[in-house]
């Protein structure tokens, strides 16, 4: 007997991660780490692997209370997932039902579309136009009492746009007033500044998700957490896996949060990179537009343009994302920011591309 799926599923198309060997290439097109950690941070990490470690299911509690000590938060109000995918998920299993609004700013981070379709929910874009401006104005006109859940990235992917603390405010009052949650993704928000994390207390439909995957540095950990009231966190529990995240995780976790001055490290040198390219590329024609995370958006003229740089670093060992669908972002490449020698190698070879596609 054939069983068929939910029906809605079999809309939800889904990119197949590539088969590329990423190793062999300079990986500028997933906003990883690209600096990568000294040997000795290596070699501390492969002391907490011992024979009990492999064999025993994890112990997620002292996570949970390092993450509690660095929050200022108490544990029930921390949530640990399986990177922030699987936080992002579990908000939509508890609170999404079939038919309800999510409101997404577009374009922003691809499994809010995923998830949004699984749950067959009734997706709302509020786009950002041409010049990548988007006014929380925008948002908030949106927002009805059929609005269920509000998802913002801040900082924003492939945008590396914010939105101001006190914006993100007034959005959240009036999804309150609505009866809507409000989920702030801050992936990034280390190479921004700020947060609204402080305010998961004050508001009881907030939800403050974030990765160690980009400034932490731990993207093959898959790990990530979210922060909102007590009640919040008690519904996301009850139908959590039986370990919310695998021992490695856990361990790495607690050791990137004890050494806060490696990510401190590696924010730097973004900025740093940032600037190069800030001076570097007027030179050429090109400029990038101000962002808040560990990428650059360079705007080449155009998608075919886009595509033929794409291809052209690829043909020389560099991977970028261009191509993009969306009108906005058109005319840009983006750009994984790394350390300066990285982003001389970048410059060098994107100016050979520029020669060869002429």
């Amino acid at each position: 007997m054939r069983v068929p799926p939910k029906k809605h599923l079999l809309e939800l198309d889904r990119v197949v991660n590539e088969s590329l060997d990423r190793r062999e290439f300079l990986r500028m097109d997933k906003n990883e780490n690209l600096m990568g950690f000294a040997e000795n941070i290596v070699q501390d990490i492969l002391k907490l692997v011992t024979s009990d470690f492999l064999t025993a299911y994890p112990e997620v509690e002292p996570l949970y209370q390092k993450l509690s000590e660095c929050l200022n938060l108490p544990q029930n109000q921390i949530y640990l997932s399986s990177g922030s995918d699987a936080g992002i998920k579990a908000v939509f299993e508890i609170y999404v039902d079939p038919g309800d609004e999510v409101i997404i700013i577009h374009p922003t981070y691809a499994m809010y579309y995923v998830y949004s379709k699984m749950f067959d929910a009734r997706l709302v874009k509020v786009s950002f136009d041409q010049n990548l401006k988007l006014s929380p104005e925008n948002i908030i006109e949106k927002i009805s009492p059929a609005t269920k859940l509000i998802c913002i990235a801040n900082p924003n992917s492939p945008t590396g746009t914010v939105f101001s603390l006190e914006s993100l405010d007034k959005i959240i009052k009036v999804a309150s007033q609505n009866g809507a949650l409000v989920l702030i993704d801050e992936a990034y928000h280390q190479f921004w500044g700020y947060s609204m994390i402080d305010r998961v207390s004050a508001y009881d439909n907030l939800i403050v998700i974030r990765t160690f995957s980009k400034a932490l540095g731990l993207a093959s950990a898959r790990l990530g957490y979210l922060a909102s009231t007590t009640e919040i966190v008690s519904h996301l529990f009850r139908t959590r896996p039986m370990y919310e995240v695998n021992a490695f995780a856990v361990s790495l976790g607690i050791y990137i949060l004890t050494h806060p001055e490696i990510v401190a490290e590696y924010v730097g040198e973004i900025k740093r990179a940032r600037k190069f390219l800030t001076e570097e590329l007027p030179k050429d024609g090109f400029s990038i537009i101000p962002g808040f995370a560990n990428f650059a958006l360079i705007n080449v003229g155009g998608k075919k343009k886009a595509a033929q740089i794409v291809k052209g670093l690829f043909n020389e060992k560099v991977v970028i994302k261009g191509g993009f669908g969306e009108a906005c972002m058109e005319p840009y490449i983006r750009v994984g920011l790394g350390t300066l020698e990285q982003m001389e190698n970048f410059l060098y070879k994107f100016r050979k591309v520029l020669v060869d596609i002429a």
